[in-house]
């Protein structure tokens, strides 16, 4: 019998998941004989899907960790519920048991419980960007990951989640040891700045943040950043704070008219461009910043689940294009967006081209789970990125070329295209941003108005 065991788990290794018809042919034994040996297997054994579409796989522990790991969401009250059970498999992919209603789209196998690689709305939520590289430097050691999350594979990013993974991103928490240092949190009272105290916290807190990074939601970006509590006569706000060099160099003054750009960004959206994250600037300590709410934390425990194009497009699409065009134009042919969320998707593209926004990557556009097609959450990081300072230093004063339309998009174009007019035009008002790019802003204005009147007759 034992003979038989090893060649049962050898079987369920080799094809990862099998149904009983294809573990009978290839052990030559019959049906009651694979139901005792899957019996004696015990909880090693997931099980996937029902009926017909019954399939087997075989759990393995990750570098001594549970083979079977409670995987919990907070909810926007803040009380936590179970949200399934994530089951590494051998030799690779993962379960997903039990999600509730509602869940995360899982077409095809991950109807079943079944993921080639760590689920998509767990990847997505992993420690990345500025604060992501922070951490995994700080942490590496204790983690037993690399230093660079660039490097991780998906059981780094399992082992972090456990290990570091009770304030990421969105509404998932993996783990219990993870679900319990939030719970401890959760019963002390949430520390806030209030207006009064940002000339002196934010300097600090950005300080911190060069030196090595403070712990925090590893939102993705490669802006300097940090994340932090605040209360104001409006209630208590999560946001996350973007921020300047504090000398006055060439450089720092460009990242800074940047910072003041993407808050005019913001405030120019509406409409078919969807509502983007509020935001405002602040200056102390030399320094500019951006203080941005949250659009995946409600109050001072409260989340909401968000997971990017980035994720989306490689889980759902596979097209292996994330232009956002092109990728709203298949999300609503696979029928998870409807055509609103689609135009508006092209139209924020529209509008990011038309600011000269050379960062329109799949991580920048995001999404919320709902009852028939994913929503698209608050835009943001939308900002002129084509006139970033270059590694070295150097500040570019590119030609700006905005693009004409695509044939059959006229109309989002210019929607986007009146709303680039003032954007460029309220850049070129605004005094916290330095003479020389209000300059480029005035002529940027003018370039995109004229086009927009030719297109528009």
């Amino acid at each position: 019998m034992a003979d038989r065991l090893n060649d049962l788990r050898a079987a369920l290794r080799r094809s990862r998941v099998a149904s009983a018809s294809q573990l009978r042919a290839g052990l030559r034994v019959s049906q009651p004989t694979l139901s005792r040996l899957l019996s004696q297997l015990g909880g090693d054994v997931v099980r996937l899907g029902r009926g017909p579409r019954t399939r087997y796989a075989i759990a393995r522990s990750v570098r001594g960790f549970p083979s079977t790991i409670p995987l919990f969401r907070i909810r926007e009250n803040g009380v936590g519920e179970q949200a399934g059970v994530v089951r590494p498999l051998d030799p690779e992919g993962f379960a997903l048991l039990n999600p509730p209603d509602g869940f995360w789209p899982r077409p095809g196998d991950m109807a079943d419980g079944y993921f080639e690689g760590l689920p998509y709305f767990l990847f997505d939520i992993r420690p990345q960007g500025f604060i992501g590289r922070a951490l995994a430097k700080r942490r590496a050691p204790e983690l037993n990951v690399s230093s660079d999350p660039t490097n991780w594979g998906d059981d780094d990013v399992l082992v972090v989640l456990l290990l570091a993974g009770e304030d990421l991103p969105g509404d998932l928490v993996l783990g219990e040891a993870a679900y319990e240092r939030l719970a401890t949190r959760m019963l002390r009272q949430k520390p806030a700045f209030s207006d009064a105290e940002l000339k002196d916290a934010y300097p600090r807190l950005a300080e911190d943040a060069l030196a090595d990074g403070v712990p925090g939601s590893s939102a993705g970006g490669e802006f300097p950043k940090f994340t932090t509590s605040r209360t104001t006569s409006d209630g208590h706000r999560e946001v996350i704070v973007k921020f300047s060099g504090a000398d006055d160099t060439p450089a720092v003054r460009r990242w800074s008219d940047l910072l003041v750009a993407e808050s005019v960004a913001a405030a120019n959206t509406g409409g078919n461009l969807g509502d983007a994250a509020p935001c405002r600037i602040l200056q102390f300590g030399g320094r500019t910043f951006l203080e941005i709410d949250r659009f995946d934390r409600v109050g001072p425990w409260g989340r909401k689940p968000v997971c990017t194009l980035y994720s989306i497009e490689a889980a759902l699409l596979g097209l292996g294009d994330a232009r956002w065009d092109r990728a709203a134009s298949s999300l609503a042919e696979h029928g998870l967006v409807d055509t609103a969320a689609r135009d508006q998707i092209i139209t924020r593209w529209c509008f990011g081209n038309l600011i000269a926004n050379g960062d329109m990557h799949a991580g920048n556009l995001a999404f919320y789970p709902a009852a028939r097609a994913l929503e698209l959450t608050p835009s943001y990081d939308m900002l002129p990125m084509q006139y970033a300072p270059a590694r070295g230093g150097e500040v570019p004063a590119p030609a700006f070329n905005p693009p004409l339309p695509l044939p059959g998009l006229e109309g989002e174009w210019l929607t986007a295209a009146s709303a680039a007019v003032r954007f460029w035009e309220d850049c070129a008002g605004n005094e916290l941003i330095s003479t020389g790019f209000r300059d480029i802003c005035r002529r940027n204005a003018e370039g995109v108005a004229v086009l927009r009147a030719r297109i528009g007759g």
